[in-house]
């Protein structure tokens, strides 16, 4: 197939490349960082500059393409409201104006955090939530799921992962790094809250079944994880072994975490100019220490699709 990447020059946009291409498929990708375009094609890929906004660059792109995996988002604990619609809503606006009538399908990636804020003692199901996360990435990526619903039902199918960890991740693996040094790690409050996780060659696995579904599973959010929820405690525990056994354990209580968190979005957000990223904020303290457990059973069998890395092997490959 021709498939296009959008968000090439990210950690999941590249490796989807990666994984298509290698299966042979006729794979494109469009980005905006110029310095990792350079070092794709150096890799032998197919990368182009192309900033999602622009609609007319956009189209250019999707000219014979049969597929769209749509990765590109701006996704940040912190960061100007504006962008994360401009890039997260919009950007996919854009998408479907490209493809317009070709009759190119697209695979949206969404986000699990669309269920920020949400009631923590449920198996979250498919359906997009009622109710509306209140930080601008997760409101932005909910938006972006009620705009693909309004499409055609066989233009467009969705994945929603949960916390993708792989060589290369700049969002989950960065988030751990903060809480490990050389000798401890720290738990933020009891460490208990249960996570679902995703190996990255697991959300590899989702899109390639996603490409060749059949027709009756387009149209719908499909939750992606590992199916194998984990103690916040168990996964920083298992990641900070890569720096050897016998690390020690360190407690810092939620409601200082809490406070450090909400002052420095506060002192952020009054600094003019280019906005400063707080260290710690209270939408990434909830990633830690709030429950998030995904149904998967509605991939499983649309998708034909299983979850066949676990946890452990996804820790293993980052040594």
């Amino acid at each position: 197939m021709n498939i296009l990447v959008t968000g090439a020059t990210g950690s999941l946009g590249s490796a989807v490349m990666q994984r298509l291409t290698t299966k042979g498929h006729s794979v494109k990708g469009i980005g905006r960082s110029q310095q990792k375009i350079e070092h794709l094609k150096a890799n032998g890929l197919e990368v182009y500059r192309c900033d999602l906004l622009d609609l007319e660059a956009l189209k250019s792109h999707t000219n014979n393409v049969d597929v769209v995996v749509h990765c590109a988002a701006y996704a940040a604990p912190f960061g100007r409201k504006s962008q994360f619609f401009s890039t997260n809503v919009k950007g996919l606006e854009h998408v479907f104006k490209a493809v317009g009538n070709s009759g190119a399908r697209v695979i949206v990636v969404s986000s699990a955090s669309v269920f920020d804020g949400n009631n923590e003692t449920i198996l979250h199901g498919d359906e997009t939530p009622r109710k509306r996360p209140k930080h601008p990435y997760g409101a932005s990526k909910y938006d972006a799921e009620c705009l693909a619903t309004t499409m055609p039902s066989k233009a467009w199918i969705g994945l929603r992962p949960r916390a993708v960890f792989g060589i290369g991740d700049q969002t989950l693996l960065p988030r751990l790094n903060r809480l490990v040094s050389k000798d401890k790690y720290t738990i933020v409050g009891k460490g208990d809250a249960l996570m679902d996780v995703t190996c990255l060659n697991n959300f590899l696995d989702a899109v390639e079944a996603a490409i060749v579904a059949e027709d009756e599973a387009w149209g719908k959010f499909y939750n992606i994880s590992n199916g194998d929820p984990r103690r916040f405690e168990d996964i920083l525990k298992a990641y900070s072994q890569r720096h050897g056994k016998g690390m020690k354990r360190r407690s810092v209580p939620t409601f200082l975490v809490a406070f450090f968190a909400y002052s420095s979005v506060a002192i952020a957000s009054l600094i003019p100019g280019k906005p400063w990223e707080p260290r710690l904020t209270p939408y990434g303290l909830r990633q830690i220490t709030q429950t998030l457990r995904l149904d998967i059973s509605g991939a499983q069998e649309a998708l034909q699709w299983n979850p066949e890395m676990t946890f452990e092997q996804g820790v293993e490959e980052l040594k």
